[in-house]
């Protein structure tokens, strides 16, 4: 029995994570036109959870194989238990571009906002409060999200995967996976422009914000 993450286990985990991202990408763009809000911010956010996720098992894999070779099994199973904590994985999704997003949302992530968001999109409950749930506090109630919020997460990782999309057919390459590459073409790019949107979140504009900090 292995120990430890075969080659061909790591570029099969990331692959099968981008093409579940995007699967979950196009479902809430489904469910958005379907009024369907709350779930369709779900579901955009789990999908969000899902490309971070390839994206990062990719880095991990080619940075191993391409430096020092691959970890001891101790620490890989320390990084590997990160893949399952959501939080973690929705700032993954930002933190190799932390200077391209907007200062405001980055903190929104950081501080564990959007993970709530995720959760009163899912489930009805009750705030809490210093570790304790709030008795006094309104009833959260997943029919309460708003259109906008939806609009504004798909729109981001819309907006992410174009960019991906244009990198790789301009460069011919985007990821140290060839697996992953292959999924990355014409067709899904057509597929994605497809959503009119744009959520303002990712631009190079956003570097003078950061700078002022």
């Amino acid at each position: 029995m292995k120990e430890q993450l075969s080659k061909y286990k790591f570029k099969k985990f990331a692959t099968e994570a981008l093409l579940n991202g995007l699967r979950l990408h196009f479902d809430s763009v489904l469910l958005f036109k379907n009024n369907s809000f709350p779930t369709a911010l779900q579901i955009s956010i789990i999908a969000i959870e899902e490309i971070a996720k390839a994206k990062w098992v990719e880095h991990y894999y080619d940075s191993s194989i391409t430096n020092d070779g691959f970890p001891s099994k101790k620490f890989e199973q320390k990084w590997l238990k990160l893949l399952y904590y959501h939080p973690k994985k929705q700032y993954e999704f930002l933190a190799r571009e932390l200077f391209e997003f907007s200062p405001k949302f980055v903190e929104f992530v950081k501080t564990g906002q959007l993970e709530l968001q995720k959760q009163k999109a899912t489930y009805v409950g009750l705030e809490k409060k210093k570790g304790n749930v709030d008795i006094n506090s309104r009833i959260s109630i997943p029919n309460k999200v708003k259109k906008s919020d939806a609009k504004k997460i798909i729109s981001l990782l819309n907006d992410v995967l174009i960019e991906i999309c244009e990198i790789k057919i301009l460069h011919e390459s985007y990821f140290g996976i060839e697996e992953m590459d292959n999924i990355i073409n014409n067709e899904l790019l057509e597929k994605l422009k497809i959503w009119n949107f744009k959520s303002g979140i990712k631009s190079r504009k956003w570097f003078n914000e950061w700078t002022k900090k």
